[in-house]
C-alpha cells in the first residue's frame, strides 16, 4: 500500500510538472514575445533620439525632447493623462500644499518686462511697498528685462529669512526704486472670495483645491452663516482640481452621510474604490448653485 501510494504521488507529480511545462511554454512564449516587442519600441525611440542629437541643424536639449515625447505619448490616450517634469511637479506640490517661501507676489511677462500683477495682503512685498503694476527691472543687481517668468520666480524665491534686492520701475518716477525684501512663508489661499450677494444668498469663490481647501471653505461658510445665509452660490469656475481627499471633504460638506461622492476604477489591484460621505454635511440641506 505504501509503495502504491508513493507511485501514485510520483505519477501525479510528474503530471503537474508536464502541465506546468506546457502552460509555461504557451504563456511564457507570449510574455517573451511581448517583451521583445517592447524592446523593439525602445530601440526605435533610442535610434530616433540619437539621430536627432547627431544630425539636427542646431544643438538640442535631450531632456526637453524626452519630456515632450512622453507628453505626446500620453496625449494619444485621453485628455486627462498628463506628464510633469520635476519643475512642474514641484510647482504642483507647492500649489497643493498651499504655501511657499518668497515675496508674496504674482508676476506676468509682457513685452519682455516682469510685471507685478497682484500681491498677497500682509506679504513681504506688500509690507515693503511693492505695488501692482510695478516692473521688476533688476533682481539682485542683475538685469531682469528679457528673462523668462520662470527664471524670475527662481531668483525671487528662496529660504525663509533670506533677502533679495529688487529694482522697481514705476510710472511717474524717473529713477529705479531699489527695495530690499526679506523672504517669508507665503500662504496661498484657495478661497478667494466670501460675501453676501443679498440678505439670504452667500457667495464663495473656490479657486483651487489644496491641502487647506476644506478648512478654508468651512471657515467661509461659518462666516456666511453668521450673516444669515440660507442659499449658496459656490463658484468653481477655472478650478483645475487637486488632492482627491480635499475634493471629497468639500463635497461632503453638502451631502448626507452615505451618499456616493466619487469612485475610481483601474487595472491595478486595489485601484477600485468607492468614496462615500462619512458624515452629514453641515450644509447638506441648503439650496446650492
Amino acid at each position: 500500500m505504501y509503495g502504491g501510494s508513493s507511485l501514485t504521488n510520483l505519477t501525479l507529480g510528474a503530471g503537474v510538472v508536464v502541465l506546468s511545462a506546457l502552460v509555461g511554454g504557451l504563456f511564457g512564449g507570449k510574455v517573451l514575445a511581448e517583451q521583445d516587442a517592447v524592446s523593439q519600441h525602445y530601440d526605435s525611440f533610442a535610434t530616433a533620439l540619437a539621430a536627432i542629437e547627431t544630425n539636427y541643424v542646431d544643438e538640442v536639449e535631450t531632456e526637453r525632447l524626452v519630456y515632450r515625447s512622453i507628453t505626446g505619448m500620453l496625449q494619444t490616450l485621453d485628455p486627462h493623462s498628463s506628464f510633469m517634469d520635476p519643475r512642474a511637479y514641484a510647482q504642483l506640490r507647492e500649489r497643493q500644499e498651499g504655501r511657499y517661501y518668497g515675496l508674496g507676489i504674482s508676476i506676468n511677462l509682457y513685452n519682455g518686462n516682469i510685471i507685478v500683477m497682484s500681491l498677497f495682503e500682509g506679504s513681504p512685498a506688500y509690507r515693503t511697498g511693492i505695488r501692482r503694476g510695478d516692473v521688476i527691472a533688476r533682481i539682485a543687481g542683475e538685469n531682469a528685462i528679457g528673462i523668462t517668468s520662470d527664471e524670475a520666480v527662481k531668483q525671487l524665491r528662496g529660504p525663509k529669512g533670506s533677502t533679495v534686492v529688487v529694482s522697481i520701475r514705476r510710472r511717474g518716477y524717473d529713477r529705479l526704486i531699489e527695495l530690499e525684501v526679506e523672504r517669508d512663508e507665503i500662504s496661498i489661499p484657495t478661497v478667494q472670495g466670501t460675501f453676501m450677494i443679498d440678505d439670504t444668498i452667500g457667495y464663495v469663490r473656490l479657486k483651487d483645491f489644496s491641502e487647506t481647501s476644506s478648512r478654508e471653505l468651512r471657515a467661509a461658510l461659518r462666516e456666511l452663516d453668521e450673516l444669515g445665509m440660507d442659499r449658496l452660490l459656490l463658484d468653481l469656475r477655472d478650478n483645475p482640481g487637486g488632492p482627491l481627499d480635499q475634493a471629497i471633504r468639500v463635497s461632503n460638506e453638502f451631502l448626507p452621510r452615505g451618499d456616493l461622492i466619487v469612485y475610481t476604477r483601474g487595472r491595478i489591484q486595489n485601484s477600485d474604490q468607492d468614496y462615500h460621505a462619512r458624515e452629514d454635511g453641515d450644509h447638506n440641506d441648503i439650496p446650492l448653485v
